[in-house]
């Protein structure tokens, strides 16, 4: 059912010329579990796609041509929530869109109608929709899924705007951080300059630093200087959300700190050309 939803959304988009990216937790399964063979993580039937229009009116025409196929429905006054129901209205899945680009209005934020009152952080958006990857979703239907620095990226900024209320931003965070190396970077740990001795010859602590180097590279000139203040602003609570997903590890609180720390850090350097 997910492939149907995919394909839903991708034909309205392009009806539109919207460019779009699937992201949260569906495209963090399709990348490590169906793409890259890891282990999955929490199951999830949502799916989250961003969406890149050009003002309010362009998203709204999206949504209404979506729930006109008659699989979906709208979820009252959430605006960026659908519910697919199939073609026998007898499933439940949660389609969420993020939209993001001229509805920002040059800032990183968007302000949703009509009294503008809600407020949701979209840094980092455009970076990761242009670093997006192109991923088969079914034979001959092939769509554009956030990359893996890219979704921490997200993570973080989402977990800004909403981790007091849920966590579970962190939780998908520290999932990204621990199998970097393991989803198909291992070549890289060793091979980039500088990586293998930031991870202090370990190679799973090297991928969280290319990973911070990969969301650093990624990023425009504003974005790093935002993670990095989510990161300073709030290490301690961040870190203690984090540590919630693993607690069952030995020393978790002091794993995690240890690893966000090499995160801020990389996203915090200089490379020299």
């Amino acid at each position: 059912m997910t492939v149907d939803i995919l394909r839903a959304v991708a034909e309205e988009a392009q009806a539109d010329n919207i460019d779009y990216m699937l992201v949260g937790a569906t495209a963090r399964d399709i990348l490590l579990t169906h793409v890259l063979g890891l282990a999955p993580t929490r199951a999830t039937r949502d799916v989250d796609f961003a969406v890149a229009v050009k003002d309010w009116s362009q998203f709204a025409a999206l949504r209404t041509r979506l729930v006109a196929r008659g699989s979906f429905e709208e979820a009252g006054i959430l605006q960026q929530r659908l519910y697919y129901k199939g073609e026998k209205g007898d499933l439940e899945y949660q389609l969420d869109l993020v939209p993001f680009g001229g509805v920002s209005q040059g800032t990183s934020e968007i302000a949703w109608p009509p009294d503008m009152k809600i407020i949701m952080n979209v840094a980092g958006y455009d970076d990761v929709l242009a670093a997006a990857e192109l991923v088969t979703f079914a034979p001959g239907f092939d769509g554009k899924v956030v990359s893996l620095a890219g979704l921490a990226i997200l993570k973080l900024v989402a977990w800004s705007d909403r981790g007091r209320e849920n966590p579970r931003d962190a939780y998908d965070l520290v999932h990204l951080i621990d199998n970097y190396t393991a989803a198909g970077n291992q070549d890289r740990v060793y091979g980039e300059d500088g990586v293998i001795e930031e991870g202090e010859y370990d190679p799973e602590l090297a991928g969280v630093f290319l990973l911070g180097r990969d969301m650093q590279r990624m990023a425009s000139m504003q974005t790093p200087a935002v993670l990095q203040k989510i990161i300073g602003h709030d290490f301690d609570r961040l870190a203690i959300d984090m540590t919630r997903s693993v607690r069952h590890l030995e020393d978790a609180e002091q794993r995690v700190q240890s690893r966000l720390r090499l995160l801020q850090r990389a996203l915090a350097s200089i490379e020299v050309a």
